[in-house]
């Protein structure tokens, strides 16, 4: 079946999107795609964590990579927005492989600039990319760098502000305070300092996905063990939310500001068949409930094109 049909129905989400979405499907098997924007550039946001997981493994395989090294949570180690290291009390000693899955399944900002730490930073998750034929997934900052650009964009008061921080200068400053409510500041800032850092295309996105599938971008035991950290994720509200019971959909979604950036990127499996596909956004202005909908509806589209009829529910 040819992808004309999906293309068109694809369009009429992103065209009710306030704001600029991309899209890319990728038939793994048969290597048809298509999409809507899908060579425009987008902020990753925690979609980088894929391409971080993949370069992990990939390090794991070459021998320069211990996943059951432990390393100890300290008061240095934390870092602002999602996830749980920063709750849990100093001396834990996760092993790489619990950072990553951390990384991914609640999207844990501290874990991932843990394992960022331990893999050469940035540029080895960019060259690692690059190796894969992957060019315009290009990585820049950790996520601790990637806030704190954000936040000076907002407001240069809080340049140079660290985590422990950032809290007591927001609640001792009530006009900054506000300002970091503010909307159209947040939006702003978090345009400023994405611009041109750590983005992808769509369409280089979902092949990154199909490279996974296909055993392409690190061995069949070390892509099985991706998949299966990528299906424990616990943010269920946009690609598979609307799916069928049962539809396997293995993903990572990503978020900026007040739903500026709103992203989601995976695997679908209709039966055995993985369809690779990624959604991300910028300049958002709609609620994020809006955008998580549309998104769901993608997810939904696409698995109603390829899934045969008589499985439809």
């Amino acid at each position: 079946m040819g992808l004309a049909a999906l293309e068109g129905k694809l369009q009429q989400v992103v065209n009710e999107v306030e704001g600029c979405m991309g899209v890319a499907v990728v038939d793994v098997e048969s290597g048809e795609e298509t999409g809507v924007h899908e060579d425009a550039f987008f902020p990753m946001a925690s979609v980088c964590k894929t391409p971080i997981l993949v370069a992990a493994y990939r390090q794991a395989e070459a021998g320069t990579l211990s996943l059951d090294m432990r390393l100890p949570i300290t008061r240095e180690s934390r870092t602002a927005g999602s996830g749980l290291l920063n709750f849990m009390d100093e001396g834990l000693n996760p092993t790489v492989r619990d950072l990553l899955l951390l990384m991914i399944v609640v999207s844990d900002n501290a874990a991932t600039d843990y394992v960022l730490g331990q893999i050469g930073g940035p540029q080895a998750v960019t060259t690692a990319m690059e190796l894969l034929g992957l060019t315009e997934i290009r990585l820049h900052r950790t996520i601790r760098g990637l806030l704190a650009d954000i936040n000076a964009a907002i407001d240069p008061r809080t340049r140079g502000v660290d985590y422990h921080a950032m809290e007591q200068l927001l609640e001792s400053t009530p006009d900054l305070k506000a300002r970091f409510k503010d909307p159209e500041a947040v939006r702003a800032g978090i345009a400023a300092a994405t611009a041109d850092r750590d983005v992808a295309t769509p369409r280089q996105l979902a092949a990154l996905y199909a490279q996974i599938a296909r055993n392409a971008c690190a061995s069949a035991e070390s892509c099985a063990a991706i998949i299966k950290t990528l299906e424990r994720q616990q943010l269920r509200g946009r690609l598979p939310r609307e799916l069928p019971p049962g539809v396997r959909c293995c993903h990572k979604t990503g978020t900026l500001g007040p739903g500026t950036v709103t992203n989601d990127s995976g695997l679908i499996f209709i039966e055995e068949r993985p369809i690779a596909v990624a959604v991300l956004s910028r300049a958002v202005v709609q609620p994020p409930a809006e955008t998580n909908t549309a998104i769901a509806r993608i997810g939904r589209l696409v698995y109603d094109h390829f899934a045969p009829a008589e499985t439809r529910h």
